[in-house]
């Protein structure tokens, strides 16, 4: 599976979407088009990119606290961080981590989006050039 979603990500798939796009009728791209925007065609997956997974140690600070514990999983989105600490959706927090020796630490704001038993699903934000390039080279 994991190599079918790394093929997924490659951009010739974008581009092989593209050229079945542009050949279809007027009446076939509407409907394509309906099915998207009514989410016809997402199934059961929500997601909009491709989690990976990795276990990396992790620093997150919210106003009142700093922790730390382990990254489950992570995608150009966000990652999932375990933890038993309550924290509430929407509350930011900072996330500190470092992949490797030879890379320096890794700061990306986050807000959370999802809490459950195992931890907290935190969706990046304020996401620059430099820092996206960052987690698509952990990320693939």
């Amino acid at each position: 599976m994991e190599t079918n979603e790394k093929r997924l990500q490659d951009p010739m798939v974008t581009h092989r979407l593209f050229e079945i796009i542009t050949s279809m009728s007027d009446d076939e791209r509407g409907t394509l088009l309906k099915l998207l925007e009514e989410g016809l065609l997402k199934g059961k997956c929500r997601r909009a990119y491709v989690r990976k997974k990795i276990y990396l140690p992790v620093a997150y600070a919210n106003d009142r606290h700093v922790y730390r514990n382990f990254v489950r999983d992570i995608s150009l989105g966000g990652i999932f961080i375990l933890t038993s600490v309550p924290f509430e959706v929407g509350e930011e927090i900072r996330i500190h981590f470092k992949p490797d020796d030879k890379d320096g630490p890794l700061k990306f704001l986050g807000k959370i989006s999802r809490v459950s038993e195992e931890g907290i699903g935190v969706r990046f934000i304020l996401m620059n050039s430099h820092r996206r390039a960052n987690i698509l080279s952990l990320a693939s």
